[in-house]
């Protein structure tokens, strides 16, 4: 399977579910929506949520989508985005893919959702991808990046 094909399948999906570890060890998974933006997914969140504590001592994470024809997991390290320029390029992705209108604000961004806000950006470029492309009998594609 292309590389082209699962880049827009990361570029059209509409929920994600976000995999971190605790600092104990155990799993923690949450869904989300998040933004592919120039080759990394984009992703937010309340400043309280467990998820924050998870990347802050292990920033390691995965990202899957599933869809009818194709499913798709995403590793890599989450690092805080405070650019201004990037959260701006972020929110509107985020008001064109969801609608959700967000703006930036000092080091995060600022609109009406789920948990208090402010909420802080993370950056995920992949590492690895892998993909099951369903419509091709289940195979499965690994892309390495870096």
């Amino acid at each position: 399977m292309p590389w082209s094909q699962a880049r827009d399948r990361l570029a059209e999906a509409g929920e994600f579910f976000l995999s971190t570890v605790r600092p104990d060890g155990r799993p923690h998974a949450v869904p989300l929506l998040a933004v592919w933006l120039d080759d990394a997914m984009y992703f937010c969140s309340s400043k309280s949520a467990h998820k924050v504590d998870n990347l802050a001592a292990n920033p390691n994470c995965v990202l899957t989508v599933g869809g009818p024809d194709l499913d798709l997991s995403i590793e890599g390290t989450a690092s805080q985005v405070t650019d201004p320029a990037t959260l701006k390029r972020v929110t509107d992705g985020y008001g064109n893919k969801y609608g959700w209108e967000v703006t930036v604000v000092d080091g995060g961004i600022d609109g009406d959702g789920i948990g208090p806000s402010p909420y802080i950006v993370y950056e995920v470029t992949p590492r690895k991808v892998i993909g099951m492309d369903k419509e091709s009998g289940f195979s499965a594609t690994r892309w390495r990046f870096g």
